[in-house]
């Protein structure tokens, strides 16, 4: 048996997105309109995929993700912040952070397997 985890309870909606890439951490911008997230921005989800001005935005589910930060995450529920640079970092004191629930760590790549 192996561990799997894609597709459990994951949850894609559509918004207008006119900045980003698929991949990117997402954020809140106007009415029914996501953008790459700023630095210290509590982040809405992943961007999957965009056409036009259109973007599938994964707001829950399973997720690889890249963290930055001096501090790595740990396994376990974390809070979470965009880095402003398509990834997410730990949230700092006084941040309102997303909390996320981390099952797998590479520090070599710098990549982290989450539940949103």
């Amino acid at each position: 048996m192996s561990v799997a985890f894609n597709g459990m309870e994951n949850q894609v909606v559509t918004f207008r997105a006119e900045t980003g890439e698929a991949g990117d951490v997402v954020a809140m911008e106007y009415n029914d309109q996501v953008k790459t997230a700023s630095e210290g921005t509590a982040p809405v989800g992943i961007l999957l995929n965009k056409r036009c001005n259109y973007g599938a935005v994964q707001i829950k589910g399973f997720v690889q993700v890249a963290y930055s930060g001096a501090t790595p995450p740990s396994l376990g529920w974390n809070s979470f912040v965009a880095d402003g640079k398509g990834g997410m970092r730990l949230a700092a004191s006084g941040e309102t952070g997303r909390p996320c629930l981390v099952v797998n760590l590479n520090s070599y790549s710098k990549m982290m397997g989450l539940f949103l």
